[in-house]
């Protein structure tokens, strides 16, 4: 698992396994995607995350958003997302199961299938870095524990 370091505006974030964040955007793109959200760069958005997922930056995963939204309203937008996509994994139940997981497409990458082919991920672990994003959009991030430790392994 490449490791990435992931930041907003300029500010210092977290490092995490691609993988993980690769797991998160999925999500988020599930979400994003609704009609409801308003978003100047929308398509921009989806197209980026749909090439994360697919694996193609696998070991070069960026957030990419410091450009992306527009004002401190598609800012708003993106925490509710992001707050939508909280919902959506508690509804899941405590865990992804491997089948789902193994449902998502990735069209060039082998490691996150082959990562998440044995056991169910926590929801509870993709929260903690949902979290964190917002507290990033909201500007409020002042970790300095810059290793984000996900309880998971192959």
């Amino acid at each position: 698992m490449s490791t990435v370091s992931i930041t907003y505006n300029g500010n210092p974030g977290f490092e995490i396994a691609d993988e993980f964040m690769q797991l998160l955007f999925h999500y988020i793109k599930e979400e994003v995607v609704k009609p409801q959200y308003n978003l100047t760069n929308k398509e921009d958005l989806i197209s980026g995350l749909t090439f994360e997922i697919n694996g193609y930056s696998s070991g070069n995963l960026s957030l990419r958003w410091s450009n992306m939204f527009t004002n401190s309203t598609e800012e708003q937008t993106m925490i509710q997302v992001l707050q939508n996509v909280i919902i959506n994994l508690q509804n899941t139940g405590a865990f992804i199961s491997v089948a789902e997981m193994q449902a998502i497409p990735t069209d060039n990458d082998d490691n996150f299938k082959l990562l998440f082919s044995r056991k169910p991920f926590p929801t509870a672990e993709l929260i903690k870095i949902i979290d964190a994003l917002i507290q990033m959009l909201q500007g409020t991030w002042t970790s300095t524990n810059y290793y984000m430790e996900i309880n998971y392994k192959y």
